[in-house]
């Protein structure tokens, strides 16, 4: 008895050092090698966001490093009038983060130069869809009054993350139809998300052993359903006299081979809608190779939004 317990103490022992000095050489490799340090947190309401009080450095998909500093929101830094009169929220994923550029190139910081009166809120998160920035929304929109702007990005990939329950090992809110109806749930992470935010290894295995999520859609109609429902809900929730600017992105690749329809669907939504498929296709070096805009391309974003937000 006394032998087997040795045994598995020694066996318990070596488990330990094993997962410890697994988790020190994947964030010597994250930090050094990958350079993607942890950007992200747990959030009991979208899942995750980005770490307050970040900052770091990361190489793209064009080999060419870039820079990550966030402000006590998690937003990433840009400085601003603390004057400014009027507000522009912004809801969208990577591409309203910047994923790949340094921060003076994103199209709202470039877009600032021509809007002295006004202050920007970029809620973009890595991984989000739709129904995750209709959250975030709802955090910010007590700041809203006449004469804002809510500024909503869509594009291709979020017609797949609206059918998700989880992303790269991460709970999610979704929306679920209950009799007829959707209803927005919560993500149904908890413990183990958490440990994930401190735990290399953990993160990898909930990337591992998680169900495997819908990576492409093959009919979106349910994602427009859906989509059309958060729009619908933003519209009906935004205070009076704040402007809604749609700018999507997908109609070329996406909607139109699937269902001959264009993202102009939604514009019943907003006071401003922009199709940024041409404006990205005029260009080949205005995407980056993973599909991210680069800096010409965030350049030509900010003109095409501009132009249409002074009319």
């Amino acid at each position: 008895m006394i032998t087997l317990l040795r045994w598995t103490a020694l066996l318990l022992g070596v488990l330990v050092v094993a997962l410890l000095a697994t988790e020190a050489a994947l964030r010597i490799y994250a930090r050094y090698v990958s350079k993607r340090d942890y950007l992200f947190r747990f959030d009991a309401q979208t899942g995750w966001s980005n770490a307050p009080n970040f900052r770091t450095t990361r190489i793209n998909a064009a080999g060419e490093e870039w820079s990550i500093r966030t402000d006590h929101n998690g937003q990433r830094l840009i400085a601003q009038n603390p004057d400014a009169r009027r507000k522009i929220l912004i809801l969208g994923d990577s591409l309203s983060f910047g994923e790949g550029i340094e921060i003076k190139d994103r199209f709202d910081v470039r877009m600032l130069s021509s809007l002295p009166d006004a202050r920007v809120i970029n809620t973009g998160v890595s991984g989000y869809g739709t129904d995750q920035e209709y959250v975030a929304f709802r955090n910010w929109r007590h700041l809203l009054k006449s004469g804002d702007v809510v500024l909503i990005i869509l594009n291709q990939s979020d017609y797949s993350d609206v059918l998700r329950h989880r992303y790269f090992g991460r709970a999610k809110p979704y929306f679920e139809k209950v009799d007829g109806a959707y209803v927005l749930r919560p993500p149904s992470g908890g413990l183990w998300e958490r440990w994930s935010d401190w735990s290399r290894v953990a993160s990898v295995v909930s990337r591992l052993v998680e169900p495997m999520a819908p990576e492409r859609v093959d009919d979106p109609r349910q994602s427009i359903e859906i989509i059309r429902l958060i729009f619908g809900q933003i519209r009906k929730e935004v205070p009076r006299g704040v402007r809604i600017a749609l700018a999507h992105q997908g109609t070329r690749d996406f909607l139109e081979p699937k269902l001959g329809l264009s993202s102009t669907i939604f514009c019943q939504f907003a006071d401003v809608c922009i199709d940024l498929d041409h404006v990205l296709a005029a260009d080949p070096f205005h995407l980056l190779p993973d599909g991210h805009w680069s800096a010409s391309g965030h350049a030509a974003v900010a003109r095409v939004l501009l132009a249409a937000l002074d009319d």
